[in-house]
């Protein structure tokens, strides 16, 4: 009983911590300031990595380091080893090689005519075994063979999958989470005419993406803010966002995908093709 205690506690904690990993979220965080990147990776509170080095992977990054470098200092104080054998051993070979060298002749071409001999005479009993084997292979059952599937009925297995497909794919994009979207640019040239072109096409470029990111995410903006700077020389390129994801959506996604290919797509055209069939041999 104290076994099977220790085994359920086991299993409980296990689940625990499938289950955190599947509702805790995900969350990252990119910036562009000053004309410096940085990014920091966290799983909920805990830092997994960022750019200055640090998080989980940084640490063990260094550990790695640290290991390798021990390993390289104990390598190097280790003594020299003489790979050179003594004189005594090279004798002793010598000796070993005169004495294979010795043997008769006569005595070597006995043993290999005799295991020679052998080897015939087995070849040549009959294997009681063989032949009903070979009876066996002979009669070959004739196994059914399935007519390969039309281009018809390929692209429409395609088409359902797709259709399966469509809204846990929806469900998936809008797990991601863009949150504290800041964007300050300024667009700089001396000349006013290209000055005011280059403002238009980024700007527009700008908010045609924020909306087609809005259609497919779940996005929440800070600060969004597109300037021309006319006479200036150079331009200002700021911009910061954090995301976040749950894994769970994922697991949500898949069976919502499975359960509506299942019994939307996949068992009604089971059943189709077995009433053709039925309808095909009554005929017949």
């Amino acid at each position: 009983m104290i076994v099977l205690k220790i085994l359920l506690y086991i299993l409980l904690a296990v689940l625990g911590i499938v289950l955190l990993l599947f509702i805790l979220p995900v969350k990252a965080e990119a910036s562009f300031i000053d004309e410096k990147f940085r990014y920091k990776v966290k799983f909920s509170v805990i830092p997994v990595m960022d750019s200055e080095g640090g998080g989980i992977m940084g640490w063990l990054k260094k550990r790695r380091g640290n290991d390798s470098g021990d390993d390289d200092e104990d390598w190097e104080e280790l003594p020299e080893y003489d790979d050179s054998p003594d004189t005594d051993d090279k004798t002793d070979a010598v000796q070993d090689t005169v004495s294979a060298d010795n043997v008769p002749v006569s005595d070597t071409a006995e043993e290999n005519t005799a295991a020679e001999t052998e080897s015939e005479a087995a070849e040549t009993v009959p294997d009681e075994d063989s032949t009903p084997k070979k009876k066996k292979s002979k009669k070959k059952k004739k196994k059914k063979v399935k007519e390969p599937k039309t281009l018809g009925e390929k692209v429409e297995m395609l088409l359902d999958l797709w259709r399966a497909a469509d809204r846990p794919l929806l469900k998936i994009f809008k797990g991601f989470r863009f949150y504290d979207l800041y964007i300050d640019f300024i667009i700089a040239n001396e000349d006013a005419y290209k000055c005011a072109l280059n403002y238009g096409q980024i700007s527009g470029l700008v908010y045609n993406l924020l909306g087609f990111m809005s259609t497919l995410f779940t996005v929440r903006l800070q600060t969004i803010d597109v300037n021309a700077g006319f006479g200036l020389e150079k331009s200002r390129w700021d911009a910061a966002a954090k995301v976040s994801f749950r894994l769970g959506t994922l697991v949500i996604a898949g069976v919502w995908f499975l359960i509506t290919y299942i019994f939307r797509y996949f068992l009604p055209g089971l059943l189709q093709s077995f009433r053709r069939k039925r309808t095909a041999a009554r005929q017949k």
